[in-house]
C-alpha cells in the first residue's frame, strides 16, 4: 500500500482564516498541540514539524474529521 504525501503547509495555507482557526482548534483538542506553535510551524517554512506532528496532521487532513 502506497502512502501519498500531503503538503501540510500548502493545505493549511489554502484554508480560509475561519477554517484555519477550526483546524488549529481540532489539533489542540485532539493532540494537545499549542495553537500558536502550530500556526507558526505551518506558516513558516523554516520551522520544522516533528515526525509525530506531521503524521498526525496528515491523518487529520486525509480523514477530514476536523471539519465536523
Amino acid at each position: 500500500m502506497e502512502k501519498k504525501n500531503v503538503d501540510v503547509r500548502g493545505y493549511y495555507q489554502s484554508l480560509s482564516r475561519t477554517e484555519r482557526g477550526q483546524f488549529l482548534k481540532y489539533l489542540l483538542v485532539r493532540y494537545d498541540y499549542n495553537t500558536r506553535t502550530m500556526s507558526t510551524k505551518l506558516n513558516n517554512s523554516n520551522s520544522l514539524l516533528r515526525r509525530d506532528e506531521r503524521e498526525n496532521i496528515e491523518k487529520t487532513i486525509e480523514s477530514g474529521v476536523w471539519r465536523q
